[in-house]
């Protein structure tokens, strides 16, 4: 699958840009599924890693109505894949898949010959909709890649997951007693082992440890031969904190583990115990039993909030392919240059919008451990 490195040096300079709507049939994944090409007039793809929903979109399509014998853009469970490239004339088109999405919406302002309005979430939405009816356990010593399949694939029988190692084979250390959410469930095991998780452009729901943050993906700078088009910035206290304390549950032969992580950079602007001051998060989770997933989650939850308690706002030529966690550069039109990373990220489909991105600036190199 094409990175935001791949597409980097093309879309600084003349492109054709090229997008692409399937109304999938069934459930498929992947970067070619097979289905009904979607006239597109217009839309937008938003890719936000503060949110349960990791993706939603937005299509303008030049379709019909959806009616009870062509369910393919209904409400019902219909699917649509999405994706924007680079026409590279003799060599085809690089395209950066965007993901699955679930059609939630469907409207029409001039009916019966006016575009058709539709409003989509990723595959998570569906996890998130599908509660228990009754609550569900799961017994000690139980795999959570098995945990896992059987509430993924309840909903989703042909889902493919992946976990980036073998997490999967860790087993609980006590019960695991949910009530109805699906999501929570998901949520505690990727809390515990440390990683984040999202169903990925091809339509795979993924468990992987965030990125590191120390290697850019593309530069967004200013100036002739750039790709920034415009850059705001602000600084706030708001949701930054330099500690995460996650408390775990212990097992019948053991106290409960406990694990603190801290930002631990003296030149770091949100240094623990320095100017900023000494600002915590608690974290409790039932799943966790070992010092090892204590630690684990204290530092992915740390990773997700630290650097300076700053943020920058850009629009740039698109590069269809970046994603949230990706680090960038950014280069002003000063000359100066700070690390960011993408929390969220917007993609056009079409040729006059920018690409807008959101980051929180990267400065963070040591995280304490207690």
């Amino acid at each position: 699958m094409a990175t935001a490195a791949d597409f980097a040096s093309i879309v600084s300079g003349s492109h054709t840009a090229k997008f692409r709507a399937v109304a999938v049939n069934g459930y498929q994944d992947g970067e070619t599924p097979t289905g009904t090409e979607l006239k597109i007039i217009n839309g937008d793809v938003e890719l936000d890693a503060t949110a349960d929903i990791r993706g939603t979109a937005s299509l303008t399509l030049a379709e019909p109505w959806p009616e009870v014998r062509n369910r393919s853009l209904a409400p019902f469970g219909a699917e649509v894949f999405i994706a924007r490239g680079v026409d590279l004339g003799g060599a085809g088109v690089l395209w950066a898949p965007l993901g699955y999405y679930r059609v939630n919406d469907v409207e029409q302002a001039d009916a019966a010959k006016g575009p058709v309005h539709v409003a989509l979430e990723d595959r998570m939405s569906t996890i998130i909709d599908s509660r228990f009816l009754e609550p569900r356990q799961w017994l000690q010593g139980t795999l959570v890649g098995d945990i896992v399949e059987e509430v993924v694939t309840e909903i989703y029988p042909s889902a493919t997951i992946i976990f980036d190692d073998d997490s999967d084979e860790s087993q609980l250390g006590r019960s695991l007693i949910v009530e109805e959410s699906r999501f929570e469930v998901l949520k505690t095991l990727a809390d515990g082992l440390g990683k984040i998780f999202y169903w990925d452009a091809q339509g795979r729901l993924v468990f992987q440890t965030a990125p590191d943050e120390d290697v850019p993906v593309w530069i967004v700078n200013a100036g002739p031969g750039g790709v920034m088009v415009q850059a705001d910035r602000s600084l706030s206290r708001e949701g930054v904190y330099n500690a995460v304390v996650v408390l775990g549950e212990g097992t019948d032969e053991m106290p409960p583990v406990r694990a603190v992580a801290y930002d631990a950079q003296a030149s770091s602007p949100t240094f623990f115990g320095g100017p900023f001051g000494r600002v915590p998060r608690f974290y409790s989770s039932s799943f966790i039993t070992m010092q090892s997933q204590a630690e684990n989650a204290a530092v992915n939850l740390l990773r997700q909030s630290l650097g300076a308690p700053y943020d920058v706002g850009a629009s740039a030529v698109p590069n269809p392919a970046l994603k949230p966690y990706d680090a960038i550069r950014v280069v002003y039109n000063d000359g100066s240059r700070e690390m960011h990373i993408v929390e969220k990220v917007t993609i056009p489909l079409n040729v006059e919008s920018s690409l807008n991105i959101a980051t929180r600036q990267s400065t963070i190199i040591h995280v304490g451990i207690t």
